[in-house]
């Protein structure tokens, strides 16, 4: 049995602006690297064999703080990047309703094949992340691997390793340094614990418990 260590990044000022990034390359503000240090103090005590960052900095920040002093090697990937938001990065929703009040509606809507002007569908994204999910999964299936990427293909990559149809795209929400396991076999994956930021909140500081 493997252990994958799911984790969105930490707040970024875009976050706290309500702002869409997507492939932007927008770094932790300081309240997102707390919380990335605060997940540190969360996994201090937990042996961790290999780690995954998309290659987009508040990931690999997080991915970095996160892992403390521990010498291990970084795989930063593209593969793991948040949807291409296209035209509508940088951009708040109220933004996006006054400028492209036609595509709005269909922004929200549970569609998988939409994407922006320039962007990624939700059916992409699924297949993207369907891909870099399983084989970090193949590749340590007797491991722990922390894998620190973004809420909307995290959405994804969970649709993928428990099985569900694509539409599970919208059943997610990942909150900013939050911690998922998951355990890994070869022909399976279990949901261990699901967005736990009870290390954010000062209830838990070291270990998986709580």
């Amino acid at each position: 049995m493997g252990t994958l260590l799911i984790v969105r990044h930490g707040e970024t000022e875009w976050n706290a602006e309500g702002r869409i990034q997507g492939h932007t390359d927008i770094g932790l503000s300081e309240r997102g690297a707390e919380q990335a240090r605060s997940l540190a103090g969360r996994l201090a005590d937990l042996h961790i064999d290999a780690a995954y960052s998309s290659d987009l900095k508040r990931t690999s920040e997080t991915a970095k703080l996160a892992l403390g002093d521990r010498d291990i090697v970084l795989n930063e990937t593209p593969l793991l990047r948040e949807y291409n938001k296209g035209a509508f990065e940088g951009m708040t929703l109220t933004e996006i309703k006054a400028q492209f009040p036609e595509e709005y509606p269909r922004y929200l809507e549970k569609d998988l094949d939409y994407a922006p002007n320039g962007g990624e569908t939700a059916r992409d994204v699924s297949a993207r992340m369907a891909g870099i999910i399983h084989k970090i999964k193949s590749d340590h299936l007797d491991e722990t691997v922390l894998v620190v990427s973004h809420g909307g293909v995290l959405r994804a990559a969970m649709v993928s390793l428990l099985g569900m149809p694509l539409e599970g795209n919208w059943s997610f929400v990942f909150g900013n340094c939050g911690l998922t396991t998951v355990d890994t076999y070869h022909d399976n994956a279990v949901l261990h614990q699901f967005n736990d930021t009870s290390h954010i909140n000062g209830t838990v500081h070291h270990g998986l418990a709580g």
